[in-house]
């Protein structure tokens, strides 16, 4: 970990004033998500500029996500919402492309920083900024072309809930890029303090432990990570065509939560698993750390697979109805 996280998750296990008991009122986890990236605003902020294993993942998840939207050359001045906008260097890559952006996030220092990238990058007339919840968007039916939400599915309450407002604001035939945790991502399956069939019972054990005062209570967000699966069914019980999906990551690696490699080892070992998922091992696909599937709302007038010539992702080969 990090510097710059050490510090964030310092700074979160000192607001006392602030911890929260309930962990199973979505009213406290939703606070408690907009109180952990509230104080981690800053990192996110320079996370592209930092060259650990957790940073390197999520610049190569951009990456993906913003080649993914080059594929669909969809037209200049396009309106595309980004939920979970957080420091806006997203929302400012989308907007020097020529689209029109809504920003949107429950955490108002992270609206305030998108908007303040904006005016510096000289797209601030293509940008606009609202504190919202993915839950309830306040936008009505078919207004985006393209809904993208990178990095907001494990902390939401309710996954359906808002998949299912993702798909509302959709126009037909416009497309998502909902991103999420893989349940089945290698690090984990590895490490039995994480395999994904004990999670959800050492999860219960640890609130009850927390409940009797046995174990501190946690002050940040709990994220939840889904099963492509599960997720792929959850899109499309929205309406959402799958067209192809993609995993990256591997790492870090751990033995019972204790980490084996320094982040530079780290960084080597996840960029050569990643080559191998993307050309002679497809099969490690369904093992990296994110998953990010492109989806198309489904219309009377469309009911086939767009983009169907180009099989591969942005980067390496695509998940199939995985």
């Amino acid at each position: 970990m990090g510097a710059a996280r050490r510090e964030v998750m310092s700074t979160m296990q000192r607001l006392g004033s602030e911890r929260l008991v309930d962990l199973n009122s979505t009213v406290e986890q939703q606070k408690r998500v907009d109180i952990h990236f509230r104080y981690s605003a800053n990192y996110w902020r320079d996370l592209y500029n930092a060259n650990g294993l957790f940073e390197v993942i999520h610049q190569q998840r951009r990456a993906i996500v913003l080649g993914l939207v080059d594929e669909l050359a969809l037209p200049s001045g396009s309106h595309i919402l980004e939920i979970g906008c957080g420091a806006g260097l997203t929302t400012i890559a989308l907007a020097q492309r020529g689209f029109t952006v809504q920003a949107v996030d429950t955490v108002d220092r992270m609206v305030a920083l998108t908007r303040q990238a904006a005016t510096e990058a000289g797209v601030a007339d293509r940008v606009m900024t609202s504190l919202g919840d993915a839950h309830a968007l306040a936008f009505p039916e078919g207004a985006f072309r393209l809904v993208i939400g990178m990095g907001v599915a494990p902390f939401l309450h309710s996954l359906n809930t808002a998949i299912t407002e993702c798909a509302r604001v959709l126009r037909p035939g416009g497309y998502s890029i909902f991103t999420t945790d893989n349940r089945w991502r290698l690090n984990h399956v590895l490490d039995p303090v994480f395999f994904p069939p004990v999670r959800k019972p050492r999860r219960w054990v640890r609130t009850l432990l927390e409940r009797f005062k046995v174990l501190q209570a946690l002050t940040g967000p709990r994220a939840n990570s889904h099963s492509i699966r599960m997720f792929d069914a959850c899109l499309a019980a929205a309406g959402l065509e799958k067209i192809k999906g993609t995993t990256v990551g591997f790492g870090p690696f751990t033995l019972f939560d204790i980490k084996l490699l320094p982040d530079s080892l780290g960084v080597r070992l996840h960029n050569k698993l990643q080559r191998l998922a993307d050309s002679k091992y497809p099969l490690l696909q369904r093992f990296g750390s994110l998953y990010i599937p492109l989806v198309r709302k489904r219309s009377a007038q469309n009911s086939g697979v767009p983009l169907a010539s180009r099989q591969s992702g942005a980067r390496g080969p695509a998940l199939r109805g995985a």
